[in-house]
């Protein structure tokens, strides 16, 4: 007779392990965005931007990455970047009237980036830009500050959205050159080399 007993995943599954840890993460933050508590909000938010930087160093460093884990990952920084900014709208309503010019400007961007990117590859484009990475990271950084402390620089905020801004016009014209998008693409130029070559 066999006993049972307790197998532990596969040290190549830990990315995606933590991917599904910040995707699960997310409606938990909601319920304490929805119960206003801003604080608890912030430190998700910065919890999330750890996992992130978590599974992609896992990925590298186990040789575990994948197609699929990539698509997860991107799935799951969009749905928490956007969940951001909506938690900053709902908890820091001022902030945003403060400056809805430069915020609009992003998100209108970001907006045509995507649509771009679904009217010509029929799906969310699955891309792993350098710009996007360092949007997410100063981005969900500045957004758990603000949450949790509710002040900041101003200046930060102008080169956090500056970052932001360019971030989505890279995607945007990433997927107005490229005649595919995949996670290899770190930068517009590689595009244009790719296209040389």
């Amino acid at each position: 007779m066999r006993t049972g007993r307790l197998q532990l995943p596969k040290l190549t599954s830990l990315p995606n392990l933590v991917t599904g840890l910040r995707l699960g993460s997310i409606p938990v933050i909601w319920a304490f965005a929805v119960a206003g508590n801003a604080v608890v909000v912030g430190a998700g938010v910065f919890f999330g931007w750890l996992t992130d930087a978590l599974d992609g160093f896992l990925a590298r460093a186990l040789d575990a990455e994948s197609a699929w884990g990539s698509r997860l990952d991107s799935l799951a920084d969009t749905l928490l970047f956007v969940s951001a900014l909506a938690w900053v709208a709902m908890l820091r309503p001022e902030f945003i009237q403060e400056h809805w010019l430069p915020l609009a400007t992003w998100l209108a961007i970001g907006s045509a980036g995507y649509l771009m990117g679904w009217m010509r590859f029929r799906k969310i484009a699955d891309t792993h830009l350098y710009s996007g990475k360092a949007a997410n990271f100063v981005g969900l950084t500045f957004a758990a500050v603000l949450l949790i402390f509710d002040s900041y620089p101003p200046a930060v905020f102008y080169a956090v959205i500056a970052v932001c801004i360019w971030a989505s016009t890279e995607m945007l014209l990433v997927f107005a050159i490229s005649g595919r998008v995949d996670a290899s693409i770190r930068t517009v130029f590689h595009v244009q080399r790719r296209g040389r070559s």
